[in-house]
């Protein structure tokens, strides 16, 4: 009998929750209720104004920044708030920067993320309800450069590549440009420039009744910039991105920091936190308690265990364990929770999973059908200690 069989897994192979390799595991979000229902409700909120996300969640390595963010995109999808007008378009992204990266380098990575094919399938169907396309993309855009270059996406071949190559902020040859019928490459005006242009793709989303909204992962890479230049520039490009004017591009940025100021110095600024608004900077804590912990944790089996597996195998090997603790004895259970509490530092999702997943292994390895005390106590201070 394999471990999934062992202990009654519900179509998964072990306890672990990574919702990048199971896109099903971006439902589950355990315990916290508190945070979760404060989060969704500014989701909600964010929707009527400034009419779209622009949020920032920080935590803990282990906190579950990332499940937040799969579990958001998971409840937009499925619970869309009634003030949400059109079909979200969410797009997950982890960060990269080095010490010289920029604004360019940011706007590269949304673009990227978004990709051609989209922009210009939306592009093709604003074509067929409109009868001058021109100036739809001229009233879209706001810009007639932007109009032009977002017309060619449509053409397709190398013109089409040349128009996203100039959305995406490369630096084009003169011949190059004048191809596209357009006057400068963008951004050479700076990051407001390459702004206006990602709003207007954003509009262009509306228009095709979907929402833009970017779930950006590994906020703290912002950290790794070290030129005064290329700060200043991705300051400019967030703030920007932040002003009411944007009500078009979405965002929820997740970043490591045990402290709000602990961020990323570009990130906290005044002129970012009151564009962003203080309430829509949220903490992932640990579990603040025993209670917590214990939530948490029969929650997690309750959902990744088959239940009437478990209780038929619970009567049939009159196994003496609670189908509300299995695969844990009562007292296993007990010594966990308070294992995982004794430092609330380090009561995080991703340490009582792991726990659970290393314990339930160890009771696989040694034939054993329940986790016992014996193992958690062997386990548990290898993680918790």
């Amino acid at each position: 009998m394999d471990f999934k069989q062992w202990f009654c897994l519900n179509g998964r192979e072990s306890f672990t929750i990574d919702p990048k390799v199971n896109p099903k595991d971006a439902k589950f979000y355990f315990g916290r209720a508190e945070i979760k229902n404060r989060i969704k409700a500014q989701l909600r909120r964010s929707f009527v104004e400034p009419g779209v996300p622009k949020m920032v969640i920080y935590g803990s390595f282990g906190s579950g920044k990332t499940q937040t963010l799969f579990h958001l995109e998971y409840s937009l999808q499925n619970e869309r708030p009634e003030a949400c007008h059109q079909i979200p378009k969410l797009l997950h992204l982890d960060l990269e920067m080095n010490s010289k990266s920029d604004h360019k380098n940011w706007h590269l990575q949304l673009l990227e993320t978004l990709g051609k094919p989209i922009v210009s399938n939306w592009i093709d169907k604003l074509f067929s309800q409109t009868q001058n396309l021109d100036l739809e993309l001229k009233n879209i855009f706001g810009n007639v450069n932007m109009a032009e270059a977002a017309k060619n996406l449509r053409v397709g071949g190398d013109m089409g590549l040349l128009a996203w190559r100039w959305f995406c902020g490369y630096e084009l040859k003169p011949n190059e440009l004048e191809r596209l019928n357009v006057t400068r490459s963008l951004g050479d005006l700076g990051a407001g420039d390459m702004i206006n242009a990602l709003v207007g793709i954003g509009r262009l989303a509306e228009r095709n009744g979907e929402k833009l909204i970017f779930l950006m992962d590994e906020a703290e890479q912002f950290k790794n910039v070290k030129t005064g230049d290329a700060t200043e520039s991705l300051h400019t490009y967030l703030r920007k991105l932040a002003e009411p004017s944007n009500s078009s591009v979405g965002y929820i940025l997740a970043s490591y920091a045990l402290t709000l100021d602990d961020m990323a110095e570009l990130i906290v600024r005044a002129d970012v936190r009151t564009r962003i608004g203080e309430n829509n900077f949220i903490e992932i804590p640990p579990l603040p308690s025993i209670h917590d912990v214990q939530v948490f944790l029969k929650e997690l089996l309750l959902e990744l265990i088959n239940q009437n597996q478990a209780e038929e195998k619970i009567h049939n090997e009159s196994l003496g364990v609670s189908l509300e603790t299995y695969p844990f004895t009562a007292e296993s259970f007990s010594i966990l929770c308070e294992y995982a509490s004794q430092d609330p530092i380090k009561a995080l999702p991703r340490n009582l999973i792991k726990a659970v997943n290393e314990c339930a292994i160890s009771a696989w390895d040694e034939r054993k059908p329940i986790i016992d005390p014996n193992i958690v106590n062997e386990i548990a201070p290898l993680i918790f200690g």
